[in-house]
């Protein structure tokens, strides 16, 4: 069951969500929004100008802004080759990306990205577990995907990554400063 507290965000989203639906394609609300709304912390849904919504689908970039024609006041696409398109839906920002697997060589902190149709593939690239979880927002009621026990991390005050944390520091040793963060923010060890 969703919580009360989930209902600005759902129904913010349920437009765009109608439009994948409709296109025959799932979208996922991803992310720290998805750890912040499980810890009734701070406002989700607040100032648009400074809160965006990070969204996962199996659509590839080409259908993401078909979806979005008509309805997103602007729509960008530099992140493209990772299948990142940006959008701005009535003054909010968006980043949708297609679902994808990523590998990640010696000599660069940028990956080499396939695509996928799976959001748990998706979500086992995240940096932490309360990061790897996701609010699947095309189904008949939203459900969370939670795959790496985000939810009982958050509740036990644990933070891990989704893969061993060899792979994970190693593929991108940023995600060492950003557990520092974490650590300090949510209190988590």
């Amino acid at each position: 069951m969703i919580p009360d507290r989930f209902a600005p965000v759902l129904d913010e989203l349920a437009p765009v969500a109608a439009r994948f639906a409709e296109a025959g394609h799932q979208l996922h609300l991803v992310g720290g929004t998805v750890r912040d709304l499980l810890m009734g912390r701070g406002d989700p849904a607040g100032d648009p100008a400074h809160v965006d919504f990070d969204l996962s689908t199996d659509a590839r970039p080409d259908d993401i802004r078909a979806v979005l024609a008509g309805t997103a006041d602007a729509v960008w696409d530099q992140g493209e080759r990772f299948g990142t398109v940006g959008a701005r839906i009535a003054g909010r920002q968006y980043e949708i990306t297609t679902y994808r697997s990523e590998v990640y060589t010696d000599d660069s902190r940028k990956p080499h990205v396939a695509f996928c149709d799976d959001v748990t593939v998706d979500l086992s690239r995240r940096d932490f577990t309360v990061n790897a979880m996701a609010l699947e927002l095309t189904g008949d009621t939203p459900q969370l995907v939670d795959p790496y026990d985000g939810a009982i991390d958050l509740a036990r005050g644990v933070l891990r990554t989704p893969l061993g944390p060899e792979v994970s520091f190693s593929d991108d040793p940023l995600r060492m400063l950003r557990a520092a963060r974490l650590v300090a923010s949510l209190g988590l060890e």
